[in-house]
This record gives C-alpha cells, sequence and structure tokens, in this order.
C-alpha cells in the first residue's frame, strides 16, 4: 500500500508507505524550516536536519528545478548539496550546506528550485512481520533571489492582481520579480485551492462554487513569508 502526505502552500512531504499492519507512523528526520532563500550575495546557505527518533537516520538530500520525479542522478541544477548522504544519530542535527555553483539564472525575478531530503527507513529484522516500512521525503522550497531586484519579497503579495471573468475563472497576474505563494484563498467567502503564482507571471484558477463577478467582490488571502508565516490580505477583485 502506498500513501502521498502533503502540506499545502508550505512545502510537501512525500511519504511512501508499505503497511504490514495497522498502526501510526511518523518521521523521525524534521527540518528546520519549510522555506529557503538564497539571495546572490551568499557564499552558502544551510539546512538543517534533526533526528528526533530514538535510532539513527540515513538521509539521501539533493536539489531539483520542478521535477518532483527526477532522482539525484539524473537532476542538472547550478547548486551543490553536501553532504548528499549522511547518518544522523538519535537526538542529534546534521548541516546541509548549499552553495551556488555561477550556473545560468534569471537576473530579473527570483528563480524556483526544491530541497529534496528523504529518510531512508532501517532495514526490517527478517522474522518481524508486524512492522511499518516508511520511506519519509520532505520536498521544500528554496528561492534564488538575485541582487537588485526592485521592491521587495514582503511586498509582492500586495501588488498582486485579480480578476474574476463570467464564467467563474479568476485571474491572478504578479507585476514583481518575487515568487508569491498563497494560501487561505476565500473569493467572496467561496473556497479556492492554494496555489503560487510566479514572477511577472499570471495564473488561472477557479473557486470551489461559482461566484458571480459585481462591484463588491472580494478576496480573503494568506501569503507565505521567507520564514514560513502567513499573513493576511484583503483586495477588491476586477469584473470583466
Amino acid at each position: 500500500m502506498q500513501g502521498t502526505i502533503r502540506k499545502a502552500g508550505r512545502g510537501t512531504c512525500v511519504a511512501a508507505v508499505t503497511l504490514a499492519a495497522a498502526g501510526a507512523a511518523q518521521a523521525t528526520v524534521v527540518m528546520n524550516s519549510t522555506r529557503y532563500v538564497y539571495t546572490a550575495d551568499a557564499k552558502e546557505i544551510t539546512v538543517k536536519v534533526s533526528n528526533v527518533g530514538k535510532l539513527p537516520a540515513l538521509t539521501q538530500a539533493w536539489i531539483d528545478d520542478g521535477d518532483a520525479k527526477a532522482t539525484p542522478e539524473h537532476v542538472d541544477v547550478p547548486f551543490n548539496l553536501t553532504p548528499p548522504i549522511a547518518r544522523v544519530e538519535a537526538g542529534k542535527s546534521q548541516t546541509l550546506r548549499i552553495s551556488y555553483t555561477g550556473g545560468p539564472l534569471p537576473v530579473d525575478r527570483e528563480s524556483l528550485f526544491w530541497v529534496n531530503v528523504l529518510e531512508v527507513p532501517p532495514k526490517p529484522v527478517a522474522n518481524d512481520t508486524n512492522k511499518i516500512q516508511l520511506a519519509f521525503r520532505y520536498r521544500l522550497k528554496m528561492f534564488y533571489r538575485p541582487a537588485g531586484l526592485s521592491g521587495s519579497a514582503d511586498a509582492a503579495p500586495e501588488k498582486l492582481a485579480w480578476r474574476l471573468a463570467a464564467g467563474g475563472d479568476l485571474t491572478i497576474s504578479n507585476p514583481t520579480p518575487y515568487h508569491v505563494t498563497l494560501n487561505e484563498v476565500r473569493l467572496n467567502g467561496i473556497e479556492v485551492e492554494p496555489f503560487s503564482v510566479p514572477p511577472l507571471g499570471t495564473v488561472t484558477t477557479k473557486p470551489a462554487q461559482a461566484v458571480m463577478p459585481g462591484v463588491d467582490t472580494r478576496v480573503a488571502y494568506k501569503s507565505i513569508n521567507d520564514y514560513g508565516g502567513f499573513v493576511p490580505h484583503s483586495k477588491t477583485v476586477e469584473g470583466p
């Protein structure tokens, strides 16, 4: 049996699960953040991986550029991550170091990458058939932020332009050079699935049920800042 665990907006934790018996399960490896920002002037950034379990844990880490199915040996990104494989003792932490190798990236906007940390389960005891085998994988956003971008990441969510079409499509335009991740989006109280808007880009989505555009159409939403915090906003939505 396989299952997937996802955390909307902040990051993704995927668990491949093999169950031989019913029971509770949880990751013993935890991360120190839900997102990371690599500024152009940084020599490196660090990611702290902690083992909160009672047994040693083996971890494998890599960075991808958007393909969640890409394996470590097939990714091609302008970053080095060390160590790619580590044993983390119970109650201890491991620091991963990420450095930019100088590959070509846009200088007028942020670029999005993903930090993957896979917790490899220990080998089961041969005669123990009542074990739960888990392979937890964290997949968290990492933004590469060039120098000299206009405005700020904190101000970007307020600059989004919202427009509701007669057919119910909701279009959100981002005129800033920063990625904006949204959660708890409601249009006149109607829920909209969480989503992200790329820098200088546009996203079209639909509310959970039809919303008629009007002069009083409002959207309430929360953006996620560099530290993983939720910031509330409210804006008027343009009609067709």
